[in-house]
């Protein structure tokens, strides 16, 4: 039976920081990670004493990195998991361009913690794609994305993501595994950016991608980090018509398009076309494409080594050379992004979008943002993984109050 791994409020209390932290210091809550910013760090204690959500259970975790060979092609894998006996819903975790299985490590550790068995797959080449690079001009940018958001791209990365479910379903089989602790049978799959577009396809998205013909995994819902939505793909009703499971869809009023792509008010269009039932909206106020990528605070970002600069250029913003410092998420100190770069009449909630002419500024800290999207994520899996109600009152009452203007959540 899976025992908590700590009682009374104040070590609660504790773990919670480890959920949103992974803190070495926590008390009965040790995981991987480095410690947070002692500004973060306290901010996330205040904000979670003011209402933010709470899972029944608080677990320490451990965690493997592989690499595992299907074909010609290496896979990154990391596991991380609940420590001790019994077994967890299974939580499938796809990264972004040119991340590797660390990635995501924010919210993989705030879920693990909470009871899931987070399992990470990267084909190990895309993981690489930025490391020959400091510098790409929008143009580099551009095709890039073209190359690697193609269809047959995404055709390769579900045939490795097939068999390797495959594998962790004949590993999850095998006792004393460290495998063994994930129960596929109960599963949800999220990613970000790259990640995102494999994910809204297995959530039913209608693409021009063929499915291994052998896939017998099945989720029971998707959490969808900066959905990747271009209009050149085709009509976003005949899309999302199939998007039958619950879903979770993140994005932020400056989620901006590192590619060039999609514009940012494209990002919640797919979920309003989505049939209603289970489908919640998650839009951060200020949020931005790399603080959805869940890095650590204090941690780089391995993304593209450019960002775009509002009223430069074509369609709006040219691009600016990013630095090894400018990479670091840090409270208070992190360059910024401003506005949608193609631009927008209104928002993912259907009112009026800040302006994109505003001058590049210093941000201020993004912890109420890492805070809100562990918090409904977590909040969302406890729902559809686990059929916990307090989730469902949460996310339908509680979370608006407690995320204020920051952020709206949305539900159909």
């Amino acid at each position: 039976m899976n025992q908590p791994q700590a009682d009374g409020y104040g070590t609660f209390l504790c773990c919670r920081l480890a959920v949103f932290a992974a803190l070495l210091s926590a008390a009965g809550c040790q995981q991987p990670g480095p410690p947070l910013p002692e500004e973060a760090q306290a901010k996330l204690e205040e904000l979670d004493a003011q209402g933010g959500y709470r899972p029944e259970r608080i677990y320490s975790t451990n965690e493997v990195r592989e690499t595992w060979k299907h074909l010609h092609a290496e896979l990154d894998i990391s596991f991380l998991a609940p420590s001790g006996s019994g077994r967890f819903p299974l939580v499938v975790y796809l990264p972004g361009l040119g991340e590797d299985a660390t990635a995501g490590a924010f919210w993989r550790r705030s879920w693990a913690a909470a009871g899931y068995a987070v399992f990470t797959v990267q084909p190990a080449a895309l993981g690489k794609v930025f490391w020959a690079s400091d510098k790409l001009d929008a143009g580099e940018l551009r095709a890039t994305g073209r190359t690697y958001f193609s269809s047959a791209s995404l055709e390769s990365r579900l045939s490795h993501l097939a068999w390797a479910l495959g594998e962790l379903r004949q590993r999850a089989a095998t006792p004393g595994n460290p495998y063994a602790v994930a129960d596929p049978a109960k599963a949800a799959v999220a990613g970000f950016d790259l990640g995102a577009q494999a994910a809204s396809a297995l959530a039913g998205e209608a693409v021009k991608a063929a499915f291994p013909a052998n896939a017998e995994f099945r989720f029971a819902g998707a959490v969808v980090l900066s959905p990747h939505v271009t209009l050149a793909e085709g009509k976003l009703d005949e899309r999302a018509a199939g998007i039958a499971m619950p879903l979770l869809a993140v994005t932020g009023t400056d989620d901006d398009d590192p590619y060039g792509m999609s514009a940012t008010s494209l990002r919640s269009a797919l979920w309003q076309s989505m049939p209603a039932g289970g489908k919640y909206l998650l839009v951060l106020q200020g949020g931005t494409h790399d603080t959805l990528a869940g890095v650590e605070p204090g941690q780089k970002w391995k993304g593209p080594p450019s960002q775009p600069v509002p009223g430069e250029g074509s369609e709006g913003g040219g691009w600016l050379p990013w630095s090894g410092d400018d990479l670091t998420l840090q409270v208070g100190q992190r360059s910024g992004t401003a506005g949608a770069r193609n631009g927008s009449a209104s928002g993912p909630s259907g009112g009026p979008m800040r302006s994109v002419e505003r001058p590049l500024r210093k941000r201020g800290p993004d912890v109420r943002h890492w805070a809100e999207v562990a918090g409904v994520s977590t909040a969302f899996l406890d729902l559809v993984l686990k059929g916990r109600e307090r989730a469902r009152e949460w996310l339908d009452r509680d979370a608006g109050r407690w995320m204020g203007a920051s952020a709206e959540l949305r539900h159909k």
